[in-house]
């Protein structure tokens, strides 16, 4: 009985409480003017970033590139130049290697429309032989949101050697 009695009870409170909350909800949408100034001006910061995230253009020079034979060990860099071909700043989010070895670093700030930036791409070719290809995702306020770029090369060790080892 006493079960069965602190079951209603806590089945009562939790309706009363849910029960209220939406009293007071309905309450703060009839809010009276003050509130819709305070609203506007909360819309406006949102218009704002909303346009800073807005979709636009990116457009690289060269979508790949190949370093040729290089000796194992080396550390190779090519940057890739992109350019704003949209109507709204560019903002890089993140720019992803498919392995630890490749590493990317880009243009940080927004790219204004019509502007250029740099994306460098770093290989080290340490404890790798032969025909290596890796890509590079780029990820940004763009449509479509990813932009895929690849680097090749043919890293030559002593043990694999076609010819002499390559002369740095």
């Amino acid at each position: 009985m006493k079960r069965a009695f602190k079951l209603m009870f806590s089945l009562s409170l939790a309706g009363a409480l849910m029960l209220s909350a939406c009293e007071k909800k309905g309450e703060e949408s009839t809010g009276t003017s003050e509130t819709t100034e305070s609203s506007a001006i909360g819309d406006s910061a949102d218009v704002k970033k909303q346009e800073e995230l807005a979709a636009t253009q990116i457009t690289f020079t060269e979508s790949s590139h190949n370093f040729g034979k290089i000796n194992e060990g080396e550390i190779v860099e090519h940057t890739f130049t992109f350019k704003n071909t949209g109507t709204a700043p560019l903002i890089i989010r993140d720019a992803k290697a498919s392995c630890g070895c490749t590493i990317p670093e880009w243009t940080k700030e927004p790219v204004q429309p019509g502007q250029e930036g740099k994306l460098e791409v770093k290989y080290n070719s340490s404890g790798k032989e032969g025909k290596i290809s890796k890509t590079v995702t780029v990820i940004a306020n763009t449509e479509p949101s990813e932009t895929k770029l690849e680097i090749e090369a043919e890293v030559i060790t002593k043990k694999n050697l076609n010819g002499p080892y390559k002369n740095q």
